[in-house]
């Protein structure tokens, strides 16, 4: 593993400490906010508390930016009130089925930042009449002071590097926010020529509110290509270790060619100095991205993933009553080598008229081109 990759590493661990679910992104946030900041980079935060770094260094006035765009949240749960002495509990997100059917050991993020252990547990009768809600009862070890508000999640490593893969609580999505940081770090420590948007969001795992919200309001360019970043399950013809996946749509939209070929100009730029460098080309309908919501508002969008198993930290699949809770988990090799394709990716906005595909479609070979037009009998 060279320097990039252990610098990318230490990026996740850093984000792995911070936990976060939908509407509780503070830790991953100004962690991420100060790092862009502390590369000298412009750093916005939108109304919605998205996070919006912004490098810039060349002239290409007909170089589209580049936008790379992951979500700090992932699924939980918060102390919705105490009731007659007892903690209840709302799930935020998708989490699996089976933590709200079965005891679950859980952490709950203090205010001093200590993380008090307990247990999800089913209660004896409905806590709600309305069953979207979706509430448990919360018991914890005594002497911590719960109130309403607090964020619960389950209790799994932060980050665990075992062998050839990394296990995580949340690799969905910091692993996406630490391949843009890591890529946004390497661009600047090299003063490479690029127009890059490094975009972390809130609130995805709710609908993808923070990407829908800040496209919306046209935050960025227009003519930016969005590059959604993601750990999406595994399904049929993706495998771990065979390299990132180049998304060419979710479970809800089809992507866009253009945008797609930032990606495909970097792969053919990789592989002239690393022959035996692997990617995967697939839609992936195991879940929907924010690629999905930056092209409904006009966006040219595409996505990159890295193949997880445990999507949710579902052992089975998350509507699963009977499943268990585990750690994310995606192969090492996959995350280096999307942290290269998206470091590569960023400089080649302007290149992507000479990308492969359109290179071998346009060009057609003179004897073809002859049998064709002297063969035309009717």
């Amino acid at each position: 593993m060279n320097d990039h990759g252990r610098r990318a590493l230490e990026i996740l661990e850093e984000l792995g400490r911070r936990p976060a679910a939908p509407f509780h992104e503070g830790g991953p946030a100004r962690y991420l906010a100060a790092f862009a900041r502390n590369l000298g980079v412009d750093v916005q935060v939108d109304s919605f508390g998205n996070v919006i770094a912004h490098y810039r260094k060349g002239s290409g006035e007909d170089r589209p930016p580049v936008a790379y765009v992951a979500h700090m949240d992932h699924p939980g749960y918060e102390i919705a009130e105490i009731r007659d002495g007892d903690a209840v509990v709302r799930a935020l997100g998708g989490v699996p089925a089976a933590s709200l059917r079965k005891q679950v050991p859980v952490q709950v993020l203090m205010p001093d930042g200590s993380r008090p252990r307990g247990e999800l547990t089913p209660p004896d009768a409905p806590l709600s009449d309305d069953p979207s809600e979706r509430l448990t009862l919360l018991q914890i070890e005594a002497g911590a002071a719960l109130e309403p508000g607090l964020l619960v999640v389950f209790d799994l490593p932060d980050f665990e590097l075992d062998g050839d893969y990394i296990r995580m609580r949340a690799l969905d999505d910091l692993a996406g926010c630490a391949a843009t940081a890591a890529a946004l770090e390497r661009l600047v420590h090299e003063s490479a020529d690029a127009d890059l948007y490094a975009v972390f969001t809130r609130a995805e795992e709710g609908g993808l509110f923070g990407a829908r919200l800040l496209a919306e309001a046209g935050t960025l360019p227009l003519d930016t290509l969005v590059v959604s970043i993601e750990s999406s399950p595994v399904i049929q013809g993706v495998a771990q270790g065979d390299g990132p996946v180049i998304r060419t749509g979710d479970a809800m939209y089809t992507f866009d060619a253009e945008a797609e070929q930032i990606l495909a100009v970097a792969v053919e730029t990789i592989r002239e100095r690393d022959p035996d460098f692997r990617f995967q080309r697939r839609l992936m309908s195991g879940g929907s991205c924010e690629g999905t919501a930056f092209a409904v508002f006009g966006y040219r969008a595409t996505g990159l993933a890295f193949p997880l198993v445990n999507h949710h930290n579902a052992t089975t699949s998350i509507p699963d009553p009977d499943g268990d809770i585990g750690a994310e988990t995606i192969a090492l090799t996959d995350f280096l080598g999307g942290v290269e394709l998206l470091a590569e990716a960023a400089t080649a906005a302007n290149r992507i008229d000479d990308s492969p595909v359109r290179q071998r479609i346009r060009h057609t070979p003179d004897d073809v081109r002859m049998r064709l037009e002297g063969s035309v009998r009717w």
